[in-house]
């Protein structure tokens, strides 16, 4: 039976509205520790969502937004994409499954345009966060039967949830969070408190994970905090003192550096064609980059990736080694869809710059953040393709475009 939005009644609309609100704060509190309660909750406040139309539609303007363009855009090519590809059916309906996220997009920005909520929302994402800080550190005297490493002691990999990447790269942001938190609130325990979950969530990726992804986007994601926060020579002294604190935890972990040391014989070994994480991706780039400049305009369509890169690696090992993704979101666009994919991509990234450049300085300077950890993940990995990765980031650009609110929200006649 079709129902039509014009069989809810104002009441039952402003509950349906509620519902979708109340389902969006479980999913980013989900996705981070549950990824199939995650998914559950993402689609039902999407659905929920589009029931609660007659409540949002006063915010339809952001429906033109950059993000709103780049997202449904995205999804169009591939729709287009799949009139020309060489990919076999299996692989163009993998794509549609991965990139569905990107259709959550419209929706998700309206629901966030109520600032109570929002606030809501980026409270259950630092909550789930800190269920993951606690459990790394508890993690080194006992076995969590919740953890994916079962690991003890200090200086070991301590990955709570799923892999210990996306881990390093929800870190890195709730870092951010918690640094802004401190440096916003006006109570000294508050400071306090924060700024030492701060040091921990930081230690986190520097002592107690395997990932060397970790150690470079915290390096830009603070170094752009620094950029956008200092105004004097108080705060730069302050940054430099930081600065130094994170040198001295990178300098003084054997971990880091093995894993750098590590990274540069694997990048110098690359062109034997060895299988290692480094030279892998560098060899990952080149041929991927190789494949896109014989199509560079119109791509090669969707789902092309994977057999047209075990066309043209024929290296043993290297088909079923590299035709996943090339761990690098721009190269995999661009390749598949050309530069129009990569246009809409790189527009999808900077959009909570632009959206958020007329708010005050917190969400602007969070939204910068994001967007710098965002595009230098998206060089080295697959952010929109790999599973918990895309959760992350289609989740947390719609709260940064709609703009991270830490600070208590003004009274408004918005649903409460």
């Amino acid at each position: 039976m079709h129902i039509s939005n014009n069989d809810f009644s104002p009441q039952s609309n402003s509950k349906c509205l509620i519902a979708a609100l109340s389902v969006l704060v479980l999913a980013y509190f989900a996705f981070p520790v549950a990824m199939a309660l995650g998914y559950v909750s993402m689609a039902l406040a999407f659905v929920l969502g589009l029931f609660a139309w007659k409540s949002l539609r006063e915010y339809a303007y952001v429906l033109r937004s950059p993000l709103v363009i780049a997202a449904l855009g995205l999804y169009v090519l591939m729709l287009l994409g799949w009139a020309y590809t060489p990919a076999p059916l299996d692989d163009v309906r993998l794509h549609f499954s991965k990139y569905a996220k990107l259709l959550l997009v419209p929706v998700f920005i309206l629901l966030l345009q109520n600032e109570k909520w929002r606030q809501r929302c980026v409270y259950a994402f630092m909550a789930a966060m800190g269920f993951i800080l606690v459990s790394a550190y508890a993690n080194i005297f006992f076995q969590l039967p919740w953890s994916s490493t079962q690991n003890l002691g200090w200086g070991q990999d301590h990955t709570v949830i799923g892999d210990y990447i996306t881990q390093n790269i929800m870190m890195v942001f709730f870092a951010i969070l918690l640094l802004e938190k401190a440096v916003t609130s006006s109570h000294r325990m508050e400071q306090v408190f924060f700024a030492t979950s701060f040091v921990l969530a930081v230690l986190v990726v520097t002592h107690l994970s395997n990932g060397r992804t970790g150690y470079l986007l915290l390096i830009v994601a603070l170094g752009m905090y620094a950029l956008k926060w200092a105004r004097g020579w108080k705060q730069w002294l302050t940054i430099g003192v930081v600065a130094c604190v994170i040198a001295l935890s990178l300098a003084s972990s054997e971990r880091v550096q093995h894993r750098v040391e590590q990274a540069v014989t694997e990048l110098e070994n690359s062109d034997s064609m060895e299988i290692t994480s480094i030279g892998g991706r560098y060899n990952f780039w080149k041929y991927t980059l190789q494949m896109t400049l014989e199509k560079p305009l119109q791509g090669w369509g969707t789902g092309s990736y994977h057999s047209q890169w075990c066309e043209h690696v024929t290296a043993e090992g290297w088909c079923g080694f590299g035709r996943w993704h090339p761990h690098n979101q721009y190269l995999f666009f661009w390749m598949e869809h050309g530069l129009l994919g990569l246009a809409l991509f790189v527009l999808f990234v900077v959009s909570p710059i632009w959206m958020t450049r007329k708010m005050p300085d917190s969400p602007r300077r969070i939204a910068w953040c994001f967007s710098a950890l965002f595009a230098v993940n998206s060089l080295i990995n697959a952010s929109l393709f790999s599973s918990r990765e895309s959760h992350f980031f289609v989740m947390m650009t719609c709260l940064a475009c709609a703009g991270i609110v830490l600070q208590s929200v003004r009274s408004s006649q918005q649903p409460t």
